[in-house]
């Protein structure tokens, strides 16, 4: 095997696959690996290295970098606790662990693994040549022709830059080059307050550089519930970002001390380094999609139905280039069942008889990885209360009333877990989780925790039952289930708002 990952010596071209991936990303992957643990013959096809996005520019590099962030902000806040003064930090040092930590987790994609898997390795960029006439599909990799009984697309998503005049010229930072530097930034601009730009910015506050973050809704992390919004945005000010919410950036400019924005409320701020973080799009074009008849949406997404099938026969689409949940656990998952659907039968049946199955989007738990993390399962309370109105009920546990918040001085944050009726209304011990948001350390573990209850239509009243270690943030969400049926440290449950309600806000 060569150990550049352009092909692996194994493959054969000359004869059908029963299953081509274009793109080795974490979707690629997943169905890859279900397809040959079902005694397929598959190839990936990667233009760059296994792994994608996530393992080189995205989740891996970026909580890594966020993991060494956090650990320094602690240092920083130490003298209150007795410990000495932090000193400067060695951002050489901190990238070259970033970078030690992708390359040890590139090997679970390594060219050499896959191939022990039995997985071949197309190296190159795939374009469809056409249909032939007994079904197969044919594509060019590189130059080389490949024909496929089934294809399923997972190219992922890039990067979007936004239509400002200056930008381009800029070479601003994205997530893929970000973790290049081995200078750090001295004044970071960071343009986007969804979970990238956040994360970022909040990360390279700590390690030393100052921040400023240009958002143009009111809100930053605004697929959040405002409460987290308001939160977040408190907790930043007070980390010492500078952010500025409700107005764009509308040129740029490049200087010999760096970047200049000009932004719509008519200011401009000056940076060393500019970060674009306002979202990302399909990578779908130059495969010569539309000769095969696969149809995009306005957007560049790939068009697929409930199953993942496209427009076109054989060809499924899972992951960041037709998912609008652009999430590396939702890439997987819908890589894995676009290989299981694309050899089903087409009847409506479970997959373990052999049908089909439709992708289920209900129970998704997300992350942003800020300090502390947002970690968010099913229905915001606003939406809960559009479907059930004052039925669906609330459990709200701060941070700064739980003892292990205290003992670790985080006391920021909140827990809300949301309730509502079954498909048969009854008493209210017979509520289930329909949703949760916190905000707290762990957050994420707290939402898997939900996303668990969810899945298995866990009444809440289960949740209140279990025995939670002291002391632990699980803990907490046990009291928030306790409070459902009633009063726990003077504190009991109240109907779903349709704009929730604020929690105590940190201190600016």
């Amino acid at each position: 095997m060569r150990h550049d990952g352009r092909v692996t010596p194994r493959a054969r071209v000359d004869r059908p696959y029963d299953l081509l991936v274009l793109g080795a990303g974490a979707t690629g992957l997943g169905a890859a690996r279900t397809a040959r643990t079902a005694g397929r013959r598959v190839a990936l096809v990667e233009a760059a290295r296994p792994g994608g996005d996530c393992t080189h520019y995205g989740c891996v590099p970026s909580k890594t970098l966020l993991d060494v962030a956090h650990r320094v902000a602690r240092a920083r806040d130490g003298r209150r606790f007795g410990v000495g003064e932090l000193g400067p930090v060695d951002f050489g040092a901190v990238m070259a662990h970033v970078r030690a930590v992708v390359a040890e987790v590139e090997q679970d994609e390594s060219p050499d693994l896959l191939a022990s898997e039995g997985i071949d390795l197309l190296h190159g960029w795939a374009t469809f040549t056409e249909v032939r006439p007994d079904g197969l599909l044919a594509l060019e990799v590189g130059g080389t022709p490949v024909t496929a009984h089934r294809v399923v697309l997972a190219t992922g998503a890039n990067a979007a830059l936004p239509p400002v005049p200056g930008l381009a010229e800029a070479e601003p930072l994205t997530n893929r080059t970000v973790f290049d530097l081995v200078v750090q930034p001295e004044h970071l601009l960071v343009m986007g307050g969804g979970p990238i730009g956040i994360e970022l910015a909040q990360a390279f506050r700590a390690l030393g550089s100052r921040v400023t973050v240009v958002e143009g809704a009111e809100r930053v992390l605004g697929k959040e519930e405002p409460e987290v919004s308001a939160l977040m945005g408190a907790v930043l000010r007070r980390q010492g970002v500078d952010v500025r919410t409700g107005t764009t950036v509308t040129a740029v400019a490049t200087t010999g001390p760096g970047t200049v924005l000009t932004l719509s409320d008519g200011s401009s701020v000056t940076g060393s380094h500019l970060l674009v973080a306002v979202g990302r799009r399909p990578a779908t074009g130059g495969m010569g999609l539309e000769l095969i008849g696969v149809e995009l949406d306005r957007g560049g997404r790939v068009v697929t139905d409930a199953y993942l099938r496209t427009t076109a026969t054989g060809v499924l689409a899972a992951g960041d280039c037709t998912s609008p949940l652009q999430l590396t656990h939702v890439g997987d998952a819908q890589g894995r069942l676009a290989a299981s659907n694309a050899f089903a039968r087409s009847v409506r049946l479970p997959s373990v008889i052999g049908g089909q199955s439709p992708w289920d989007d209900r129970v998704v738990p997300w992350v942003t990885f800020t300090d502390p993390e947002v970690g968010r399962v099913g229905m915001t309370e606003g939406e809960a209360h559009a479907r059930w109105g004052s039925r669906a009920r609330v459990s709200v546990v701060t941070m700064a009333e739980t003892d292990r918040s205290r003992t670790s001085a985080d006391t920021d944050g909140y827990i809300k877990l949301i309730v509502a009726p079954g498909r048969i209304a009854g008493p209210a011990v017979l509520d289930r989780v329909v949703g949760l948001t916190a905000v707290c350390p762990h957050a994420g573990e707290l939402a898997g925790t939900a996303a668990l209850a969810m899945r298995t239509g866990m009444l809440a009243a289960r949740l209140a039952q279990t025995i939670a270690p002291y002391p632990t943030y699980s803990l907490a969400l046990r009291i928030a289930a306790s409070r459902l049926f009633g009063t726990v440290g003077g504190t009991t449950w109240r109907p779903a708002r349709p704009d929730g309600e604020h929690p105590p806000q940190p201190d600016v």
